[in-house]
């Protein structure tokens, strides 16, 4: 009986050996047989799309210190009331002023128990649509001691477009290069999958043109698998003017070759 055994399982391994493809003959026989086996080709497609910002968002920070809480924040809402105030005059209206961040800061002196001062601290921020409006929010740090400069972030009102604009930029450089292959070569390219990814920024440009600078990408910004240069903060010096914009876009796909 063991024996019997035996003998089945060497004929079942035996089957499972047979059954495997065996690669034998001539060169010529298996270049034969390797041109059958489906083959992978991957195109890049890459677009970069300029555009002059036309809107900038500034950050303000409203600080106060006062040895009473109750009387540091009330200072700095009186502040933030008197910035609406002269916004609204220069043509800013309320809807674009935002108050984004509230601290308060307890200051201890040595060896009390109790706060000898309380700083608060509030970050406005301000939509600016052109540099008369820019002007005006600088004129707020100028001339108002207790407000500080915190940042500024230049966008574009339709940037979502524009994503989709060079997205589809870079996927007709795909499609363009699909195209040349299959009536160069012969063949017929059929899409696997695709990746979205980050277009490589252009080489740096000289000192000279540093003014008119593209803000570059710092890792991103989250959305799909893509990194926007747009979505960048600018410089932290007042800038002359609002800066450009680049938004960039690599998309890759993988496709089967196969013979018509």
């Amino acid at each position: 009986m063991r024996k019997f055994i035996v003998i089945i399982t060497l004929g079942c391994l035996a089957a499972q050996l047979h059954a495997e493809p065996e690669l034998k003959g001539t060169s010529t026989e298996l270049a034969a047989y390797l041109a059958g086996v489906p083959q992978t080709v991957s195109l890049t497609g890459e677009a970069e799309l300029r555009v002059p910002a036309d809107r900038a968002e500034m950050s303000l920070k409203v600080v106060t210190e006062s040895r009473s809480l109750l009387d540091a924040s009330r200072s700095n809402q009186e502040i933030r009331a008197r910035m609406l105030r002269t916004l609204a005059q220069q043509g800013v209206p309320n809807e674009r002023v935002k108050a984004s961040r509230f601290s308060s800061t307890p200051r201890y002196g040595a060896f009390r128990e109790k706060a000898k001062s309380y700083r608060v601290e509030n970050v406005v921020r301000i939509t600016a649509l052109d540099e008369k409006e820019f002007q005006t929010v600088a004129q707020l740090v100028d001339g108002i001691a207790e407000v500080r400069y915190d940042s500024v972030e230049f966008e574009h009102s339709d940037k979502d477009a524009l994503k989709a604009r060079v997205l589809t930029q870079a996927i007709d450089k795909v499609s363009e290069r699909k195209q040349l292959y299959e009536t160069r070569l012969g063949i017929r390219l059929v899409p696997r999958r695709f990746q979205e990814g980050v277009a490589p920024p252009p080489p740096p440009m000289p000192p000279a043109f540093a003014v008119s600078k593209a803000l570059t990408s710092p890792g991103a910004t989250p959305g799909p698998s893509f990194g926007w240069a747009g979505d960048t903060q600018g410089d932290p010096e007042w800038p002359t003017s609002f800066a450009e914009l680049v938004y960039r876009a690599q998309v890759t796909v993988e496709y089967a070759v196969q013979t018509k």
